[in-house]
C-alpha cells in the first residue's frame, strides 16, 4: 500500500507542476503564434466610399453621371475626389448617349471637371471610339481635351493624332499635331466593262 500511496503522491505532485506551468503560460509559448492583423488605414475627416456616383444636368439641360468603383476625398483639397475605374455617361442634345472610361481619375466637385488617366476610351455607339492615355473633361460644358496620342476609329476609317479637342456638344472634333487619317472609300457603281 505504501508503494501505491507513493505513486499517487508523485502523480499529484506532477499534476501540481503541470497546473502551475499551464497557469504561467508555458504551453502557450509552445503553440504557433497568430499574426495580428494590421491596424486599419484610418484617415480622420476623409470621405471614402465604395461605388461612388455623381449625377447632374449639363449646360444643354441633359443628364450626366460620373461613377467609379471606389472614390475618396483628397486630404489637402476637399473638393477633389480621387476615383478608381471611373466611367462618365453623357448625352448629346439629340439624345445620343456616349461614355468615357479610364483606369483612374479625379473629379472636382467645385469646377465640375473630370480628369482621366490610363487607357481612356471615349465611345459613342455606331459613331466612333477613341483611345487615349489622358483626357480632361469639363462636365457641364461637355468639352474634352487630350494632349497625348489619340486613335479614333470611325465606321469609314481611322484617325491618329497627338491631341484632340471636342466642343459644341460633340459636333466639332478637332485632331491636333501630326494627324494621320486613313479612310476606306466604297467602290463607285459604274459600268464593269472597260
Amino acid at each position: 500500500m505504501a508503494r501505491v500511496l507513493s505513486w499517487l503522491a508523485a502523480a499529484i505532485g506532477i499534476g501540481f507542476v503541470i497546473a502551475f506551468l499551464a497557469q504561467a503560460g508555458l504551453f502557450q509559448l509552445l503553440l504557433p503564434r497568430q499574426i495580428a492583423p494590421p491596424p486599419p488605414d484610418v484617415r480622420p475627416d476623409q470621405i471614402t466610399a465604395g461605388t461612388s456616383t455623381v449625377s447632374g444636368i449639363d449646360d444643354s439641360k441633359q443628364p450626366y453621371q460620373v461613377e467609379a468603383t471606389r472614390g475618396w476625398q483628397d486630404d489637402a483639397t476637399p473638393n477633389l475626389v480621387h476615383l478608381e475605374e471611373p466611367r462618365g455617361v453623357f448625352r448629346r442634345a439629340s439624345g445620343t448617349q456616349y461614355t468615357i472610361t479610364g483606369v483612374t481619375g479625379n473629379y472636382d466637385t467645385k469646377l465640375k471637371t473630370l480628369d482621366l488617366k490610363g487607357n481612356v476610351v471615349l465611345q459613342q455607339k455606331d459613331r466612333f471610339t477613341a483611345h487615349m492615355e489622358t483626357a480632361n473633361i469639363a462636365v457641364k460644358q461637355k468639352t474634352l481635351v487630350s494632349n497625348g496620342p489619340v486613335t479614333a476609329n470611325f465606321a469609314s476609317g481611322t484617325v491618329n493624332a497627338h491631341g484632340m479637342q471636342i466642343t459644341d456638344d460633340g459636333a466639332r472634333i478637332l485632331f491636333l499635331n501630326g494627324v494621320k487619317a486613313r479612310f476606306s472609300a466604297q467602290q463607285g457603281k459604274g459600268e464593269t466593262n472597260p
